[in-house]
């Protein structure tokens, strides 16, 4: 047999340029140094977005809402009460002159009963004309609007699959969708060819989406379900058109709202049942 020469001989090797073969072990060195310091960066992000994500899985609410009876801010209480894992506690305050419905008031205390420790949430029934509420009583002013508690909610507890303020287009067109359900709220009970309107407006959203603010769950089908369901029943049932579609694209494809309203057909009093 022959026998073959080694590639890498005597000759070759004397022959090299050492210049050359440094300054390929320095740009070595230098990309093992740059890697290095880059797999160390990279062991810090994932420990910051670790303690943020459990820090936000770990959030206790400790909030008061204000609000008259029949508001929606009702129903939104129970379905942050669910979204949280948390309590209420129910009150009525002296200036209220309206009669509280106690099986209403029951269905509130016994959500999340047996599942939480905690209370989170401290409803109050008063004389007001907007909902409010207090993340820290006696040391901030009350906040006005349905829609700034479930912001508010959505920052505190870290939850941007619901409200995403980084994406600017996503996060203005739910804004613009709970200026529309504050409006309908404090025309609930005003002439049929305001809430008409309002109604047709909102209902244009889902004629190209599954949801009213784009192709996914937000703060602004929770706004707009609470306001529908504390609406006058024979006002709603003069745009059947309208609620049908509305709340059947909304309810049936989040769970946790689900489990509060989970329903398969519009229905108020079955609604109420949920709670």
């Amino acid at each position: 047999m022959y026998k073959v020469k080694p590639i890498y001989d005597d000759v070759i090797l004397e022959s090299a340029d050492t210049s050359s073969l440094r300054g390929v072990e320095e740009r070595q060195d230098r990309c093992l140094d740059q890697l290095d310091k880059l797999q160390k960066r990279l062991a810090v992000i994932e420990d910051e977005c670790c303690r943020k994500k459990s820090c936000s899985s770990n959030v206790k609410l400790d909030m008061v809402i204000g609000c008259c009876v029949g508001s929606p801010a009702v129903y939104l209480t129970a379905v942050i009460a669910r979204k949280t894992n948390c309590l209420i506690k129910v009150f009525t305050h002296s200036s209220n002159d309206k009669e509280v419905d106690s099986t209403v008031n029951n269905k509130l205390l016994r959500v999340n009963n047996g599942e939480s420790s905690y209370t989170g949430l401290t409803l109050i029934y008063k004389k007001t004309a907007n909902p409010h509420f207090m993340a820290a009583p006696g040391r901030q002013v009350a906040v006005s609007g349905t829609s700034n508690i479930l912001r508010y909610v959505s920052r505190v507890t870290g939850d941007a699959s619901l409200y995403n303020e980084s994406d600017l287009e996503s996060s203005a067109l739910i804004d613009e969708i709970l200026s529309l359900t504050d409006a309908l709220e404090l025309r609930m009970n005003g002439s049929k060819a305001e809430v008409g309107q309002l109604l047709n407006t909102i209902s244009g959203f889902l004629s190209s989406s599954d949801y009213v603010a784009g192709s996914y769950f937000s703060i602004a089908d929770i706004a707009l379900c609470c306001t529908l369901t504390a609406m006058d029943p024979k006002t709603c049932t003069q745009y059947t058109e309208v609620l049908p579609c509305t709340y059947s694209q909304i309810s049936l494809r989040n769970e946790s709202f689900k489990r509060v309203f989970g329903l398969d057909s519009w229905d108020r009093n079955l609604i109420l049942d949920q709670v």
